[in-house]
């Protein structure tokens, strides 16, 4: 398992895992519409143009974008089932929230129309009835996202159908990107409406987008797909999320160029792993966002390109690739138990988490600990060049990564013993684990090498030594 970590052909296997488990759901509910799919939890008449949906031959193949449409009908499928489980409970006199209402909430808080739901839960309306009033909302963006980025034919709607823009795939006010090949429509007018795009017609033919503004018909030009960086089999997508992006746009593919480069000759083994998994950057500018992606949109990573230097810059792809990684065996096999008991200490946000959360640390900064290495060795070896401050920060990133890394590792017993994870997931995450071990003879030379360069430096490793010591004290496992 260790070595298959980095292996091409392993990914590979992963991969068609997944696809092999969206076309196995794509099935699944082409066949439960032929037995008669039936439910008054949603509008008939959604029911009938989902029916057609599904039949389209474009889910027929796999693709990140299908797989984020079906997620949104899975969720449907999962709020549908609570409401009918909630129907039979009906007759239950409490005050206090029941498990089914809270799953309820959870899922609308955890969602992207969360702010909605609060301020109706604010009014004094019942979880349930809020939950009612939305679910139009989700099989609206069904339909809508179904239209703007996987049917390609003409379509024209009486009624405006409103689109719910996806800032992970790089829409801003100012323009959005449309099917698997993204496309870019300029927004001549940002709608009242943002962050929901009323459209009125797309005609892939004429390259044409509609949508209505102020009772106005807009006619919005579907422009040809931007070039990808290539590198080798690679096609990477920059995809700028807002306007002073798209004025660096060059200035951050340089950036990436060179990032992905540097790594592949310091790290060849992390550089096919980052080209198994990631296809498409969206450069965000947001205060306090450094990166992040959704398990729901596999292979889109948001990068902070904007006051994050080169060290940075590499460190951010591969943690976010690795999360990548991660949820594409979460996106067909079950790796952990999930339940919402705080129980695990995270070093990184000095917390107590739930076991899917420090699973996920654990898997994510990993990488970061792997890069640093490689970092630190190609500075010795003078395989690329360094300043006095870069070397610092290079040992001092991969000293912290390692002790935090190290500090989890009982942890995973611990959550095996108890089944919060399974035996699948322990296999993984042991798998980084004897590439960290294998780090331990090195970190003593290079703790005395950082000793050397900063004593400021070499204090912050020792504090926290001290602070893990005092969490296991603290924290202690049950």
């Amino acid at each position: 398992m260790k070595e298959q970590i980095f292996s091409k052909d392993f990914h590979k296997k992963l991969q068609k895992n997944v696809e092999k488990s969206f076309l196995e759901f794509i099935e699944d509910l082409r066949i439960d519409f032929q037995k008669g799919f039936d439910t008054d939890v949603v509008d008939p008449d959604f029911l009938e143009q989902l029916n057609d949906i599904i039949h389209d031959e474009v889910f027929n193949t796999y693709s990140p974008l299908k797989f984020y449409w079906l997620n949104l009908v899975d969720n449907l499928i999962y709020v549908i089932q609570l409401h009918e489980e909630l129907l039979i409970e009906e007759g239950i006199d409490t005050d206090e929230l029941t498990d089914l209402e809270n799953e309820l909430f959870n899922f609308w808080n955890d969602s992207e129309l969360s702010e909605s739901f609060l301020n109706f839960l604010n009014d004094g309306s019942p979880v349930i009835e809020v939950s009612a009033n939305l679910i139009p909302l989700l099989e609206n963006q069904i339909v809508s996202f179904y239209v703007a980025h996987l049917s390609m034919y003409r379509q024209e709607f009486g009624d405006a159908l409103m689109y719910q823009v996806v800032p992970e795939l790089g829409d801003n006010e100012k323009k959005i990107y449309i099917t698997d090949k993204h496309l870019p429509v300029a927004l001549k007018v940002t709608p009242e409406t943002y962050p929901s795009l009323p459209i009125r017609a797309i005609s892939p033919e004429e390259n044409k987008f509609s949508i209505e503004t102020d009772t106005k018909l807009v006619d919005l030009k579907i422009e040809a797909a931007p070039a990808p960086l290539v590198f080798e089999e690679l096609n990477l997508f920059v995809l700028p999320h807002c306007e002073q992006g798209e004025k660096r746009q060059d200035e951050f593919k340089k950036s990436i160029t060179k990032a992905l480069n540097n790594i592949k000759k310091v790290a060849p083994h992390l550089y096919t792993t980052f080209k198994s998994f990631t296809h498409t950057i969206v450069p965000v500018n947001e205060k306090g966002i450094v990166s992040y992606s959704m398990q729901s949109l596999p292979g889109y990573s948001c990068i902070n390109m904007f006051d994050r230097d080169s060290l940075d810059l590499m460190d951010d792809l591969l943690h976010e690739n690795g999360h990548h990684y991660l949820n594409t065996y979460l996106n067909h096999i079950d790796l952990i138990n999930e339940d919402d008991d705080k129980v695990y200490y995270s070093p990184w946000r000095k917390a107590l988490r739930p076991v899917r959360g420090i699973y996920h640390a654990v898997f994510t900064f990993f990488w970061a600990m792997e890069l640093y290495s490689n970092l630190n060795t190609a500075a010795e070896k003078k395989i690329l060049p360094f300043t006095k401050e870069e070397k610092i920060k290079i040992k001092t990133r991969f000293l912290e990564e390692y002790y935090m890394l190290s500090y989890c590792k009982p942890d995973f017993t611990h959550a095996f013993k108890n089944k919060r994870v399974n035996k699948d997931g322990l296999a993984l995450i042991n798998a980084t684990y004897e590439r960290i071990d294998a780090y331990k003879k090195s970190v003593e030379s290079v703790l005395a090498e950082l000793e050397g360069l900063d004593k400021t430096a070499f204090a912050k490793i020792a504090t926290l030594k001290k602070e893990l010591s005092e969490a296991r004290g603290h924290y202690k496992l049950v």
